[in-house]
């Protein structure tokens, strides 16, 4: 099929195998990892129909000419030659008017017609940038002669990593609910279980061996005793467990991360978000659906699950302010997808409120939630909505952790417009400030976010805005006079007027959310799951 060019070249490749020069030409202002702009280039590719991507990742400077030409901050942003066609519904919706008005044969020739024989885009801002694109911080090198595990071979023994170690461990390795004393221990093994499966999935030929071969996984926190005070035995006395299935709500810890540590947080975050986009963007189809199923059982996102352990060990309390509120985005929207592909996606109200409060990262030895991130931390410690207490309560260290003052506008950062995406995915500390100025307005932009209707004095709101209100106003009149600094053009002129007539009082109405995803599959997100060991009378009876 025809692919589409690169933001490299002015050609584009054919199913003959030559190379032609365009000259008009569809050109998209995209992110790597918007699906609303893989639905764009999609649909342009079912049709057969070539385009110029501009990547707004690996080209952030390009962002200020798609603003100057298109009047929007929201991505992708598409242009026939030099008309502007607009979002992904918008240029959708051109294209399957192409197919019933079958003005050609095909769309493929309506495009070859109406645009590629045009002249090239005169205006420069359509332009390929000619300037390298922005690469990622590459990380410190691993330290392999410290964090491989000598495994036995035969008469000898060959190093392994940990994740190739762990991942043969969890195919191997026997797994049960076991009882004592009144407690099921979930996903563990007996110590004599464990020996007999050592001996069998490495050929090791006694059991003294394999024993040894035990404290030595257990010494590197491959695996370990339920409550962490017995060493590994050839015994069905004593439990033991595989270091992935000893904290379920905490995703991050499919290792103990023993190995060096980035001691650039914000670069490691944006790497490990790019890491897992690649994962997204090979099972996301040409409708921008996921499926999040097969992606999390791709190898690449087996990677990642080890990779992403090392978030135990960054310094999130040493960070400034201004890093803390970058990382911390950055970070809330990697465990959102994390999640989705790890533990599944809740499908109502019951089962959101267990995913936020329960689904959690160690962050830097911290234990944080969704909700203790996002509230605890980036909110400056505020009461979640529907939450009776604050996040972090008086003698809980985590305080520590929680922003000196929070700023309305993360919530803009933390939530993906349900049309398309702001044109940020990626915030760092020191242009954190215009990034989110940014995606403030991005929300905005969309009717969807924020509609004003100057004919009845009304102003219809994200729920997103009644649910944290108290980030933005004093009081539910105050938020015209808030919004109104995130709004532009038209719709800043119509908020402008409605506010100034004073003797009128503002109707604000509230939008229902939508908590749709871009799930092709999916598993449902089930908080039993998250549940470690569990007390139980009829554990008191199984032995």
């Amino acid at each position: 099929s025809t692919t589409t060019t690169t933001t490299h070249t002015h050609t584009h490749h054919t199913n003959n195998n030559k190379f032609i020069i365009i000259m008009g030409r569809i050109t998209i202002f995209s992110l790597t990892e918007c699906p609303h702009c893989q639905r764009t280039k999609g649909a342009l590719a079912d049709r057969n129909i070539p385009y110029v991507d501009i990547s707004l990742s690996y080209y952030p400077s390009k962002r200020t000419d798609m603003l100057a030409l298109s009047d929007r901050l929201t991505v992708p942003q598409v242009f026939f030659n030099e008309i502007h066609i607009g979002g992904a519904d918008d240029t959708i919706k051109v294209l399957e008017q192409w197919d019933t008005e079958k003005k050609y044969d095909s769309p493929a020739e309506r495009y070859e017609k109406e645009i590629a024989s045009q002249p090239n885009p005169k205006d420069p801002r359509l332009g390929v940038p000619k300037e390298p694109p922005v690469k990622e911080t590459p990380p410190p090198p691993r330290n392999r002669d410290t964090d491989d595990v000598p495994v036995p071979r035969g008469d000898g023994t060959s190093k392994m990593t940990v994740l190739a170690v762990t991942r043969i461990l969890l195919d191997r390795m026997p797994k049960d609910d076991l009882p004592y004393r009144g407690t099921f221990y979930k996903n563990c093994f007996k110590g004599s279980a464990g020996t007999n499966a050592l001996k069998k999935i490495f050929k090791i030929k006694t059991t003294e061996e394999a024993v040894a071969f035990g404290k030595l996984l257990q010494e590197r926190h491959i695996l370990d005793h339920v409550t962490g005070d017995h060493t590994f035995q050839d015994t069905d006395q004593y439990y033991y467990r595989l270091q992935p299935y000893a904290t379920p709500n905490v995703i991050n810890t499919f290792r103990v991360w023993t190995d060096r540590v980035d001691p650039n947080p914000e670069a490691l975050v944006i790497r490990l978000k790019s890491m897992l986009g690649k994962v997204e963007s090979k099972h996301t189809d040409s409708e921008g659906n996921l499926d999040y199923v097969a992606a999390s059982n791709d190898v690449q996102f087996h990677y990642f699950e080890e990779a992403i352990c090392e978030i135990q060990k960054i310094d999130f309390g040493g960070m400034s302010d201004q890093e803390k509120l970058a990382f911390g985005i950055n970070l809330y929207n990697l465990m959102i997808k994390h999640a989705f592909m790890k533990v599944g996606i809740p499908t109502n109200n019951i089962q959101r409120a267990s995913f936020f409060d329960t689904v959690s990262y160690n962050i830097g030895g911290d234990v944080i939630s969704f909700s203790e991130l996002e509230n605890g931390v980036l909110r400056g410690n505020a009461r979640a909505p529907y939450h009776l207490g604050l996040p972090f309560p008086n003698g809980d260290g985590r305080r520590r952790l929680a922003l000196k003052e929070g700023d309305c506008r993360i919530h803009f950062a933390l939530n993906c417009g349900a049309k398309s995406c702001p044109p940020v995915k990626k915030f760092t500390s020191n242009a954190i400030e215009e990034e989110l100025r940014i995606v403030a307005q991005a929300f905005c932009e969309q009717d969807e976010n924020v509609r004003v209707d100057e004919e009845n004095h009304e102003l219809n709101l994200s729920t997103i805005l009644y649910w944290y209100q108290s980030d933005f106003a004093e009081s539910k009149v105050g938020l015209a006079e808030k919004v109104v600094e995130f709004v532009r053009g038209d719709k800043k002129a119509a908020l402008e007027r409605m506010i100034g007539r004073k003797g009128k009082k503002i109707k604000i109405n509230f939008t229902h959310y939508d908590w749709s995803t871009n799930a092709k599959e999916s598993k449902t997100y089930m908080g039993i799951d998250m549940k470690g060991d569990e007390k139980s009378v009829k554990a008191l009876f199984n032995f």
